[in-house]
This record gives structure tokens, sequence and C-alpha cells, in this order.
């Protein structure tokens, strides 16, 4: 099946769109209005963005490979959402604009966050219970060799075999408090090893939210520079649209279609056709290839 009378108003290549049921449509403009084995607006945008190979169970659409501007207006539809900022900036870039020293400035900041390897997470809670534990056991153990270093020096007094009893207890508690104290430096001091790691970390952390912070303000401002050197166009597009059209998001979608050099086609909904007052209309003001559905 071809297109029809209106591809003359779209000077453009040929786009093949084969469907699931081996039905093939061929010419700049494809109108699948009525073709009920069609599959939806959707499915057919996914189908251009993906080109070929297609899935067996897809549509497959043979087409020119789309240009930077195409995903954000692949699909033109009442209430889609459309990114205008970013598309213009795109729209930009195409043709031929930049945005000076801000991307310079860009670049280099994402290669510093890039640098900035993301702080390991580290167990303070953890550390902090052992040198708490390990400084309450040291202290019990020192009062119970006080305690106990009483009990032989009264053992002494009285004589027998309680003195050897008593020493024996003081040799042992000696002996655990030892461990004891040497257990609570080595946990005070990976305890300070850990909250000096969680310092630099909580360092690192501040210093890649402030990259990540200008590299959003900068890539904001190369934004709204790209996008301030095609308001003309745009503003000439959005005035070309019929009267039926308001100043919402397909409006803005439809006039960076048009300002745009598109290769790939562009799938409009039937209801946006309507709005043009019919397909001849909705193709020679978007000058593009198109599905219709």
């Amino acid at each position: 099946m071809t297109a029809g009378p209106v591809a003359a108003a779209v000077p453009r290549r040929p786009i093949r769109v084969r469907l699931p049921d081996g039905g093939l449509h061929v010419g700049p403009v494809v109108d699948l209005r009525g073709v009920e084995t069609a599959p939806g607006a959707a499915t057919l945008r996914r189908a251009v963005a993906g080109g070929l190979p297609a899935e067996p169970a897809a549509p497959s659409v043979v087409r020119p490979a789309p240009t930077p501007v195409h995903p954000f207006v692949a699909r033109l539809s009442v209430g889609v959402s459309f990114d205008r900022r970013g598309a213009l900036a795109a729209l930009a870039r195409l043709r031929g604009h930049d945005a000076g020293g801000a991307l310079t400035e860009l670049r280099r900041v994402r290669e510093a966050i890039a640098e900035t390897a993301p702080a390991e997470s580290t167990d303070l809670a953890a550390a902090r219970r052992r040198a708490a534990e390990a400084g309450a056991e040291t202290d019990r153990l020192r009062e119970r060799a006080a305690t106990v270093r009483g009990r032989v020096e009264a053992a002494r007094e009285v004589g027998g075999d309680a003195v050897e009893v008593a020493e024996s207890d003081l040799s042992e508690t000696m002996r655990r408090l030892s461990e004891a104290a040497t257990e609570r430096v080595a946990a005070r001091q990976r305890l300070d090893a850990l909250e000096a790691e969680a310092r630099r970390a909580r360092d690192s952390r501040e210093a890649r939210m402030r990259l990540e912070d200008r590299a959003a303000n900068l890539e904001r401002d190369a934004r709204r520079t790209l996008a301030a050197a095609v308001r003309d166009a745009f503003a000439a597009a959005v005035a070309a649209l019929p009267p039926a059209f308001d100043a919402d998001s397909l409006s803005a979608a439809l006039a960076v279609a048009r300002a745009a050099p598109l290769r790939a086609p562009v799938v409009v909904d039937s209801a946006v056709v309507d709005r043009f007052g019919g397909l001849a209309r909705a193709v020679r003001y978007l000058s593009a290839p198109v599905v219709v559905r």
C-alpha cells in the first residue's frame, strides 16, 4: 500500500512500515487510520525509534537515522509530555549552535564528579558499641582486681590455704584485666580510624553534591543559551499553527518538529490531524515523514 496523493507535499525519502500481519505500507506519509491490524501509536513510535531488526510480532519501520531532536517529538498526541527546553537545546545543536564556555565547564565538572569515588559506608554504631563494651569490661575488672587484692591482703594476715586461693584469683583477674585493657585500646583505635574515615566520606559526599549541583546549574545554563539561539525559529513555527491549537505542550512539540530537520518519521495521532483540518495540512505544516494512527 502506498501513502496516497498527500505524499507530494513532503519531499522526503519514502519509509516502509511492515505490520505484524505482513501488510506493507510505503511512502513519506503512511496513514494507518482505519487499518484494523495496525498496532497502537506507542508501539509504532517504538518501532520508529528501534528501526531494524524488529521483534517477529512487532511492526518494523525502515527509515533514515533519526536526528537528535527526534526523541523529543517522536509521537505527537494531545496531552503529550514535552521537554521544551531539552528539545530546543537539541534543535540548536543540530543547527550548529553551542553554549560556549558553559559546556566546557560542564565537561570539566563531570570529569571531576567521575573522579570523586562514592564514599563507602562505615558501621560506626557497631564500633562505638564495641568500644563502650570494652571500656565497661575494663572498668569492671579493675574494680574486681581491687576487691580481690583486698581479699589477698586479708588472707595474708590470717594465713592458711586461703592465701593461695586469693592470690590465684588475683592472678586470673589481672590476666583478664590486661586482655580487656588491650582490647579497649584496640577498639578505641578502630573507632578513631572509622570516625576519621566517616569524616572523609562526609567531606567527599559534600564535595560530590556541590559538583553535582554545579553540573545541574551549568546544564540549565547551557540549555537556556541554546534555547535562546533558536527562539525566533520556534516562535515562527508556533505562529504558523492553525487557531485550533492552544499554547500547550502539543503546540510546542509541533513547533519544534516543524523547525527541526527530521529524517525519521513522527507518529501523529488522528486527533492531531483533525485539529489541522486534514492530513494534507498537517503534513504541509510538519514538512516531515509522518505515520498517522
